[in-house]
């Protein structure tokens, strides 16, 4: 399951980067919690209770079994730059004086930063108050300084010794997340606890050097290094509790990763690659990134070269899934339901989105056979997500887009997908 995208140098690092950390949400684990903002803890019942709340499991209106099978969801925003200049960078040698102009003229001074976050619920199998499934989960921070983005557009200038690679560097993280549940009422109360087997599959950190010079043969090279641990285990635990104190009114909230702990692999490997004047412009990404894959070792720790060290600071900081607080309402009337959550970390885990607050609103209304959704979700900041979805028999489908502005005061815009396919029961729990 290793996220090859992620891997790749330069380019691939460049299209990561054009969203800033500032506009980057959490991603919702369902496409109907999308389609709504992420307001859907209250209305959450059967397979979506697991990794929402498993208290709800418990309520009353909970389906007597459902299944979901693949469910995916990633969100990728831009700042400053959009599609066509991404599309661009994958063929600088065809662009005029003016585009190449224009889209500097779009990168801050301080580089381009992004979080991308990726959540794959692959089954989950709900049968009355128990529920069971497996997730994937991967997280990939990335920057990239301005001045690598003029070697990738104008290519190295002969003579100039003064390029940065400012704050070029990376880290992402995936895991495998088994998950138990089970919810239960006592007397207004409904009560939950889900437990999560962790697997930690690939935590990576990566950086760029600041380059060598070579006056005579008019060349730049620079080192870029990862820095990788394969493998890891741990566990979290969710607790709950929910309540309908009125007809059509539920109250929801947990607390996720309340207890939690996952400890990767101490031994560590790394790969590394010399980028000169000619790679930074080439068009050929796969064989570079072929190169960087064949130069994988296993680090000694008798002998670990100063890049290797300088790279895997920190590498395990945060490597963690962070405590986090959810409440939410739903009030549900006939075919409508209206709803809001809110959502915000506790601790400083980093395999999360980037939002570390998030606030939605959302509602929804079946029309015959379908269901459509729509919501708005805030960081309470300048960020803003605008949403909508759509639920065809099994098939439902969220949609997002998200706006704000970077640290510098630049636009920045991105979209945010999910898809899934569940069925369940008519009848309903007592």
């Amino acid at each position: 399951m290793r996220n090859h995208h992620a891997r790749r140098l330069l380019a691939a690092a460049a299209a990561l980067a054009l969203a800033p950390a500032a506009a980057s949400a959490q991603v919702s684990l369902s496409p109907r919690g999308l389609g709504m903002g992420g307001a859907d803890l209250g209305l959450a019942r059967g397979a979506q209770a697991l990794f929402a709340n498993p208290a709800n499991l418990g309520l009353h209106g909970n389906t007597y079994w459902s299944v979901a099978v693949p469910q995916f969801a990633a969100g990728a925003d831009f700042g400053g730059l959009g599609l066509g200049d991404l599309k661009s960078l994958m063929h600088t040698r065809r662009l005029t004086d003016a585009d190449r102009a224009r889209i500097m003229g779009l990168i801050p001074e301080s580089g381009v930063s992004s979080t991308v976050d990726i959540r794959v619920p692959m089954l989950v199998i709900q049968n009355r108050r128990f529920a069971l499934g497996v997730a994937y989960g991967s997280v990939v921070k990335q920057a990239v300084g301005r001045d690598i983005f003029d070697l990738m557009i104008n290519g190295y200038q002969d003579g100039r010794t003064d390029y940065s690679v400012g704050n070029t560097a990376g880290s992402r993280a995936s895991y495998v997340d088994v998950a138990a549940a089970f919810g239960h009422k006592l007397g207004p109360v409904s009560l939950g606890v889900t437990g999560h087997w962790l697997h930690g599959r690939t935590l990576v950190q990566s950086r760029l050097f600041e380059p060598r010079y070579d006056l005579e043969k008019n060349d730049i090279q620079a080192e870029y290094r990862e820095v990788l641990a394969h493998g890891g285990s741990g566990y979290s635990v969710d607790v709950g509790a929910a309540a309908e104190p009125a007809k059509g009114l539920v109250l929801s909230a947990a607390v996720a990763n309340l207890s939690s702990r996952l400890t990767w692999t101490q031994d560590l490997d790394t790969k590394s690659l010399i980028l000169d004047r000619n790679s930074f412009r080439a068009s050929d990404f796969q064989q570079i990134w072929t190169r960087l894959d064949q130069s994988e070792q296993r680090v000694d720790p008798g002998a670990v070269p100063v890049t290797v060290y300088e790279t895997a600071r920190g590498l395990y900081d945060g490597a963690f899934l962070p405590a986090t607080l959810r409440a939410g309402a739903s009030y549900t009337r006939g075919a409508t339901a209206l709803a809001a959550s809110y959502q915000g970390a506790l601790t400083t885990g980093r395999l999360s989105g980037q939002w570390r607050r998030q606030l939605g609103v959302g509602a929804e209304r079946k029309v015959a056979f379908t269901t459509l959704r729509a919501g708005f979700a805030s960081d309470l900041g300048s960020a803003r997500m605008l949403t909508g979805g759509i639920t065809l028999g099994p098939i439902t489908v969220g949609l997002g887009r998200t706006s704000g502005t970077t640290a510098e005061g630049a636009h920045a815009s991105g979209w945010m997908g999910s898809f899934g396919l569940s069925t369940g029961t008519t009848g309903l729990m007592p």
